[in-house]
């Protein structure tokens, strides 16, 4: 797996042999082409971060910072080593965060441009929790949208203080863009 454009342009990710889907280069790339291909400035946040190829993603393509938050420790070990072998002085800040997601976003205080939301897809009462905890504590600015990836056979719940602006399914993948009502 590689980064697709930006500073990290075809710079490889380690990963490791465990139960995780990270998201296809093919489907990154035409996330990132839907939301202007730039993150000059932004702060963005990769929820279920698994190997942060969102996060790092957006980090090669000009974010200001990008926090990544995982749950399961074989993954944020080697998440921190991408990123200690990719750091440069062009690139913003990160941090990884070793938490369940929705117990992390009910304290977090910060808020983000950019929300990626991966999460395992067996897992299907997510979706809602991701979402009301993103807004229960207005972690997404008042401007940005969160992206979700979920299998493309997941019925999507109405969520009514939540915005579908754009769907689209890749393979067996499915991606919704959200902006908060």
């Amino acid at each position: 797996m590689r980064i697709t454009s930006g500073i990290l342009k075809n710079r490889r990710l380690k990963t490791l042999e465990a139960e995780f889907r990270p998201t296809k280069e093919s489907v990154r790339e035409a996330i990132f082409s839907s939301l202007g291909g730039s993150c000059d400035g932004l702060h963005v946040l990769d929820l279920y971060a698994g190997t942060g190829s969102l996060g790092l993603e957006a980090w090669s393509r000009g974010a200001k910072h990008v926090s990544f938050v995982e749950k399961q420790k074989i993954l944020i070990d080697q998440l921190s080593q991408n990123i200690q072998v990719m750091r440069n002085d062009s690139l913003g800040t990160t941090d990884v965060i070793f938490a369940d997601v929705c117990a992390w976003l009910k304290k977090n205080i910060t808020s983000y441009d950019i929300i990626f939301a991966d999460p395992p897809y067996n897992e299907e009462d997510t979706f809602i929790n991701t979402l009301d905890a993103i807004e229960q504590n207005s972690s997404l600015s008042s401007t940005g949208c969160v992206v979700y990836e979920l299998r493309y056979t997941q019925n999507i719940p109405l969520v009514k203080s939540w915005n579908i602006i754009k769907e689209k399914r890749y393979g067996k993948t499915k991606i919704l863009m959200l902006k908060r009502i």
